[in-house]
């Protein structure tokens, strides 16, 4: 279906339904999509939508057309520059701040707050809602912090608060087409500004409306004044949208993360029929749809069969083999081949308690994988910078030092993950770094050493140590 024929169905649709259309209805009688339902119906609309400006999420999930609005001046528009940073406390709270920014105004300044999901954090939340409210979002990676944050306001006000706003990121690239700028510090860097590394929330903030104003500046002289003329610069019309089956063209595969992970393919009504994992997601997700008719013929009927993809991306081939084993064992998919798991003897010499180190998926962690007799694999992240450590060694004290059944019975999804990580570590104990539990000693000991390790890892050399073998 052309982009054209798409776009015009669904303003139509949405013309004569004001009051906002579910993703469900969308595909079914907007797109004529028979069996798109929940998150595959999810995946359709936005796929077809793709950050067009005249499409607008509500907050109750469905979709409407955006109202026309009056183009607001930079001098007068407010924005609302955003911090958020996982919490000193660990867990799943956030330290959250932000600063209202006007171009010729003063600034107000929110100073931070802490809100985690268990926590009470309704009132805190709701003042920096309130605070947010009418202004513009901005941040460097703007995508992530409204999905987090708007995420985090379903959960405790029963809301999203976080309107769409500026990705500085996008803009960024927009100002400096010819440069390499992945992260904030790169792009404040680019612009002359001086910054500090361990900002904290308010800092977080106060970088990205520097940048804002930089790059703001940078705007006007191009002859960019008002926020809508930005917003359709750095948000250019989508590219073609194509729902025949395997139609997953060179820039949706330019999009996947180079990355280890794990991969799921659905049919068009959702099922999963096939699950695998990649060191290189792009790469082996790309392999699929090149040279079609010299695929195998498992491939081809995968190939015929699917309607949607997701990604999950991971740390390491290991957590990308667990995490495929698990899903393979749960969705239980139709082209995949299931092998019961069997005992083998795997030799790992005198090793019996270990704490595998390599790196996570999640920014400045690491993924600890800890290999405990009798016991299930345990999965801890720690942050390379300790901030969360005091929880993290409780968790290895009791694991190593402190559990009193030693010969738990295992579920058939335990016995594969300790057959998964005994195999894998027997062949690449020379590639990545771990500690022998055992021949370190006492739990103060290991407990040192494991903290060494994970704080090492910031600053060495990563290419040295074979992490993604």
């Amino acid at each position: 279906m052309a982009e054209a024929v798409v776009k015009t169905r669904l303003v139509a649709f949405l013309e004569a339904h004001p009051e906002g259309v579910d993703p469900d209805v969308l595909a079914r009688e907007a797109l004529g999509i028979v069996g798109a339902k929940g998150a595959i119906a999810e995946k359709v609309v936005s796929a077809a939508i793709d950050d067009d400006a005249r499409f607008a999420r509500l907050a109750s999930g469905k979709w409407a057309l955006k109202t026309k609005r009056k183009a607001v001046d930079f001098d007068t528009a407010l924005f609302v520059s955003l911090g958020c940073v996982p919490s000193q406390e660990g867990g799943d709270e956030v330290a959250l701040a932000g600063r209202r920014v006007l171009v010729r105004g003063e600034e107000a300044l929110f100073a931070p707050i802490v809100v985690g999901v268990d926590s009470d954090g309704y009132d805190a939340l709701m003042s920096f809602a309130q605070f947010a409210e009418g202004a513009i979002p901005v941040a460097f990676r703007l995508p992530r912090y409204r999905s987090a944050l708007n995420r985090l306001g379903r959960m405790v006000l029963g809301r999203s608060f976080l309107q769409e706003g500026i990705c500085l990121f996008r803009l960024g690239r927009w100002i400096f087409p010819n440069k390499d700028l992945p992260t904030l510090e790169a792009l404040a860097t680019e612009l002359g500004f001086s910054f500090v590394t361990e900002r904290g929330a308010d800092g977080d903030a106060s970088l990205h409306a520097q940048v804002l104003l930089g790059l703001l500046e940078r705007c006007q002289a191009a002859g960019v004044d008002s926020v809508e003329t930005l917003l359709n610069r750095i948000y250019p019309d989508a590219t073609p949208v194509q729902f025949e089956a395997y139609a997953f063209g060179e820039e949706y595969l330019r999009e996947l993360p180079e990355t280890p992970g794990v991969y799921i393919m659905r049919d068009q009504a959702g099922l999963v029929i096939y699950i695998g994992k990649a060191i290189d997601l792009r790469k082996r997700v790309g392999s699929y749809f090149a040279r079609r008719s010299e695929r195998p013929e498992k491939t081809q009927r995968i190939l015929d069969r699917i309607w949607s993809m997701e990604v999950e991306c991971v740390g390491s081939e290991l957590a990308a083999l667990l995490l495929e084993a698990e899903l393979i064992t749960v969705c239980k998919p139709e082209f995949n081949t299931q092998v019961a798991v069997q005992e083998r003897s795997v030799d790992l010499g005198s090793l019996k308690n270990a704490v595998v180190i390599l790196p996570s998926a999640e920014p400045d962690m690491m993924d600890l994988f800890c290999l405990v007799v009798g016991q299930p694999l345990a999965h801890l992240q720690v942050q390379q910078d300790l901030s969360n450590w005091n929880r993290v060694s409780e968790q290895l004290r009791a694991l190593f030092f402190e559990s009193q059944n030693k010969d738990a019975a295992l579920s058939e999804i335990e016995k594969g993950a300790l057959e998964i990580m005994r195999t894998w570590f027997a062949g690449h104990k020379d590639d990545v770094n771990f500690v022998d539990v055992d021949e370190v000693g006492t739990a103060s000991d290991v407990l040192r050493v494991v903290g060494e390790y994970v704080q090492q890892c910031e600053a060495e050399d990563w290419e040295k140590v074979a992490w993604r073998v």
